[in-house]
């Protein structure tokens, strides 16, 4: 008995391999395109996370915002805090540490900052890195929201696991030409992490802010937790956030260069 398959039938079985291959390979990558994030587009996944946050109506009312809360220092101390952004990026933060007020300020152009704790009691000027925090940190919108006008490009790059959710990866690219990448939950579309790259000890790192608890303010979603970590650090520094107030009344002179603080010496001398 020929037990050996025909030649007929050999092409039969060959072509229906070819065929299951093409099908098995077609699937596969269909499967893998929400993940890759090709079926968003860059505009779809900016309208989801402006609409997350509380729509752009919300957002284009703001014109300045006070938080407060606590915020980590290191070695497992934390401090409290007020921070103060007003339109157009301008920023105020203070924190009390040693029972002294530490002042930094920025209005859009330029930085000074207070730091009486370690005997600086005079005004001095931001370093190029401390800028570039300041004028991320006076960014009251966020790095998506009217991300065309404000001069921000945009690219999708793709998608990763963030703290094991499915999360699409922006790379943001400012008008002066730093980049940040802002990743976006799947299904949310809420900020989960945003990466950074920041000159210190004379190299570059990348810093990593993720957010956490997001909670309702006047129809605004604001993150009521971010933890930052600095490449080659383990340990998360922990931001909260406490109190929220929107469209407080700000005076610009409050963004511009700190008075000195007088302080108290010890002992009463």
């Amino acid at each position: 008995m020929n037990i050996m398959p025909s030649e007929g039938s050999h092409h039969s079985d060959a072509r229906l391999t070819n065929l299951l291959r093409t099908m098995i390979t077609a699937t596969a990558f269909a499967l893998c395109l929400p993940a890759l994030g090709f079926a968003e587009t860059v505009d779809e996944l900016v309208a989801k996370n402006t609409a997350a946050r509380g729509g752009a109506a919300a957002w284009q009312a703001v014109s300045s915002l006070q938080l407060s809360g606590r915020m980590d220092v290191g070695k497992g101390m934390s401090v409290p805090y007020v921070l103060e952004q007003k339109r157009p990026d301008k920023m105020r933060l203070e924190f009390v540490f040693d029972g002294e007020t530490s002042v930094q300020t920025f209005d859009g152009k330029a930085g000074w900052k207070l730091a009486p704790f370690l005997g600086r009691t005079t005004a001095e000027p931001m370093t190029e890195a401390e800028l570039s925090v300041a004028a991320d940190t006076a960014d009251l919108y966020g790095l998506l929201f009217d991300y065309a006008r404000r001069g921000h490009k945009v690219e999708l790059l793709g998608s990763e696991l963030v703290l094991g959710q499915d999360a699409f990866k922006l790379k943001v690219t400012l008008p002066g030409g730093s980049v940040r990448w802002v990743y976006l939950d799947a299904k949310s579309g809420l900020e989960v992490k945003v990466e950074a790259l920041r000159r210190l000890r004379k190299r570059d790192r990348v810093v990593e802010t993720f957010y956490h608890d997001w909670q309702a303010t006047d129809g605004l979603l604001i993150a009521h937790r971010l933890e930052t970590r600095t490449e080659g650090e383990k340990n998360l520094h922990p931001f909260t956030v406490q109190s929220v107030r929107v469209n407080p009344p700000l005076a610009d002179a409050r963004f511009a260069m700190p008075v000195a603080v007088p302080t108290i010496a010890r002992n009463g001398k």
